[in-house]
């Protein structure tokens, strides 16, 4: 006994199914997340960025007075007043031990 079918095409549906949309859908928002997350982090460096750029600056400033009050402590004319305050005068004649 043989049987017949007959074999008709199936029907082909028009547009995307319900598993690819929530495929894109599940894709999209785990970009947005990842969107969100990166500049959380940007925003957060760009502010730890800053508190050291103003630090540096002020310590760049208070370097440039230190390094101003060494330069004015170290003068010859402010050596010269000091050790003459304490005492210190040029000699008027020069003895040699013989």
């Amino acid at each position: 006994m043989t049987i017949i079918q007959k074999f008709e095409p199936a029907e082909q549906k028009k547009g995307f199914s319900k598993k690819y949309a929530c495929l894109v859908a599940i894709g999209l928002f785990i970009l947005m997340l990842a969107e969100i997350w990166a500049s959380n982090n940007v925003v957060e460096y760009g502010e730890k960025l800053e508190k050291l750029s103003l630090l540096s600056k002020t310590l760049s400033t208070e370097n440039q007075l230190l390094e101003n009050e060494i330069a004015s402590g170290g003068s010859l004319s402010n050596v010269a007043s000091r050790s003459a305050e304490l005492g210190f005068s040029s000699p008027e004649s020069i003895q040699y031990i013989r």
